[in-house]
């Protein structure tokens, strides 16, 4: 199990966001594993010492940035939720703007994404965090429909809702992955799944 420890000094903390963020972006770029841990100091302005001292080898490096990516990732899907719970909006409406919210937190990491979930098919931690990620993105939008359930004439909600998930997951994995989703134009992408979605669940019409 990799594992850090949260440093309690600020320059430590300071330090290890920036070797976080250098390890972030070669991964992005597929230089990652060509890239020492001398030239990682170098990049993160640091020393090699340090990186010893804060992470002790490349591994761990990896995987805090998978684990910083998944928080994030927790921590935006929970502030969407708190916006659309302010907003005033029909459940089809709802559903759209949470597609167009879980589409714009991958938005120009697709890079990093890409490289972690590669990493997740030889790793058995890497990708159980994964399947933790797409399990909260899932649970949420089944929160959010179901919330609403009287509205829907699907004659199995919550089954439907669930399925409705999957196929929403299934969807943003696969433009993370290839970059689009056949001819579909990139901007109208979260109308039409939610569309999608929608007739699905016989969502009512206002």
């Amino acid at each position: 199990m990799y594992s850090i420890s949260s440093p309690t000094q600020a320059r430590s903390k300071k330090a290890l966001e920036r070797f976080l963020n250098v390890a972030a972006e070669l991964l992005a770029d597929n230089r990652f594993e060509d890239t020492g841990i001398s030239q990682i100091a170098v990049l993160a302005e640091s020393s090699v010492g340090t990186f010893y001292r804060l992470l002790g080898d490349k591994d761990v490096l990896l995987y805090a940035v998978h684990e910083r990516f998944v928080e994030q990732g927790r921590s935006a899907i929970d502030s969407l939720v708190q916006d659309l719970s302010q907003r005033e909006l029909p459940l089809s409406g709802q559903i759209e703007a949470f597609i167009q919210g879980i589409i714009a937190l991958f938005e120009g990491r697709e890079g990093l994404l890409r490289a972690l979930v590669r990493r997740s098919s030889a790793d058995l931690q890497f990708r159980q965090r994964f399947h933790q990620l797409n399990a909260y993105i899932g649970q949420t939008f089944c929160a959010i429909v179901l919330a609403r359930r009287d509205e829907l004439r699907h004659p199995q909600p919550q089954q439907a809702a669930d399925l409705a998930a999957h196929m929403l997951l299934a969807s943003l994995n696969y433009l993370t992955m290839v970059g689009t989703l056949g001819e579909t134009p990139r901007e109208v992408i979260p109308e039409e799944l939610s569309r999608l979605i929608c007739n699905y669940l016989e969502v009512a019409k206002h």
